[in-house]
This record gives structure tokens, C-alpha cells and sequence, in this order.
């Protein structure tokens, strides 16, 4: 048999290259469009996206709570020659005219849970003379800070708790409690934390009340609700 030439040779080669060519762009093409049918994307030669992206979003939560909701003082009278009976929530030792009536040794409890500072406002759903039904009665409010550091003034440089005008504020310098002052609980909204910070280290205040009932008061349950409020702060 002659040797095959050099031309034929490289002929033979080009028709080699040419038919797997061919062959793969078939194969390729076929599993294109399989893919195509069932929605996914055709089979390129690179990368069109070559790097990953992750994402997520955290929504501002503005939410306040009583995690202490009640004060009970429970049933009892009042002993008429030692006069008024004094109860209140700063110390578990109620009045000497005060006969079995639970002795409460902690008021309300707010805490801010959401992740923004809020501006706290109290009212009450009844003054003295409403609550107990005697013009001589007194119901009074105070708030301290729970947590040290939790309350803030506008500017964020003091601690600052308003229980009850915008000028009585304790809680401040000494960073401690209102020392004992308290002022009449009534229906009109006050202020009285600028900003309540929401990280759980420093996120709650107390509210004590101090109820004195004379030997006047008519006999029947009594109630009272304190309702807060909290505002989330402009954006800066």
C-alpha cells in the first residue's frame, strides 16, 4: 500500500476536529434545550454571575410592656382611731390604720421590648376622689429607674426620669432613685421618660404608688389602670 501523504494526513485531522466539534455543539445543544425545559438556564462557557450576594432586612419594633402588671392590695378596712390608712408600693409595711390589707412591696414594672428608643408617657383612668370615692383620699404616683442608665434626657448625657412634672426630675446626677417624691396620679398624660433605651440591660422602669384612704371612704372594691405609651424618636 503507497504511504499515505502529509495532505491527506492533515486533512484527516481537520475532519476529525471539525466532526467532535460538531459533535459536542449537538450534545450541548440538546441539553440546552432539555434544560430550557424544565426552566432552567442554558449551559454557557462562563460565568455571568461570578459572586454571591446575601441580603436581609431588620424592621424596627416599637414595643413597651408592664413586666409587672399589678398591685393588689387585697381586703382589709380601716381602723377608725388610728385614723387614714396608708398603703404603698416602696415598702412592704402598710399604715397603722390599715387592718389586712396585703402588705406589696413593688409597684409597676415597665420594660421597653423592641429595638428602638421610645418616649414614655403615663395617665390614669382615675384621679383620687374617682378611685376610692372620697374627696380626702389620696393616690399618688412615682417613677425610678429599674435599671441603671435606662431612662436618658433628650440630648442622651444624663439620666432623667420625669415622674410627674417637667420639672421635677430625679434619677439624674446620682443616677438613683426619685428619693420618695411622689405627686397626685390623674387622668392628664405625662412624660415621663424622654427616652427609655431598648437594650435589655437597661430598658425598664418602676412606677410605686402610694394610696391613703380616710376613715371616710365608702366600703367597695376600687380600681384603678395606668396606661403607658411609648413613642419612637424622629430619626436623626
Amino acid at each position: 500500500m503507497d504511504d499515505v501523504s502529509n495532505k491527506t494526513v492533515v486533512m484527516l485531522l481537520i475532519a476529525t476536529v471539525v466532526v467532535s466539534l460538531g459533535g459536542a455543539y449537538i450534545s450541548l445543544n440538546a441539553v440546552s434545550t432539555k434544560l430550557s425545559g424544565i426552566g432552567v438556564g442554558p449551559i454557557t462557557g462562563f460565568a455571568t454571575v461570578p459572586n454571591g450576594t446575601a441580603t436581609l432586612t431588620i424592621s424596627l419594633v416599637s414595643s413597651i410592656q408592664f413586666s409587672q402588671p399589678t398591685v393588689a392590695f387585697g381586703t382589709g378596712s380601716i381602723n377608725t382611731t388610728l385614723g387614714n390608712c396608708t398603703l404603698s408600693t416602696t415598702n412592704a409595711n402598710n399604715g397603722a390604720g390599715c387592718v389586712d390589707f396585703s402588705e406589696v412591696g413593688n409597684g409597676f414594672t415597665i420594660e421597653n421590648d423592641g429595638n428602638t428608643n421610645l418616649s414614655i408617657t403615663l395617665s390614669a383612668s382615675a384621679n383620687a376622689a374617682t378611685f376610692i370615692g372620697d374627696g380626702a383620699s389620696l393616690f399618688l404616683w412615682n417613677v425610678t429607674v429599674n435599671e441603671s442608665g435606662s431612662c436618658v434626657n433628650a440630648t442622651g448625657d444624663r439620666k432623667a426620669v420625669e415622674p410627674n412634672t417637667t420639672n421635677l426630675r430625679c434619677g439624674g446626677e446620682t443616677d438613683g432613685a426619685c428619693g420618695g417624691i411622689f405627686s397626685a396620679a390623674n387622668t392628664t398624660t405625662k412624660n415621663i421618660c424622654p427616652s427609655l433605651l431598648f437594650d435589655d440591660a437597661n430598658d425598664a422602669l418602676n412606677i410605686d404608688i402610694n394610696v391613703s384612704i380616710p376613715v371616710t371612704a365608702p366600703a367597695g372594691a376600687k380600681s384603678a389602670t395606668l396606661t403607658i405609651t411609648g413613642a419612637r424618636e424622629p430619626a436623626s
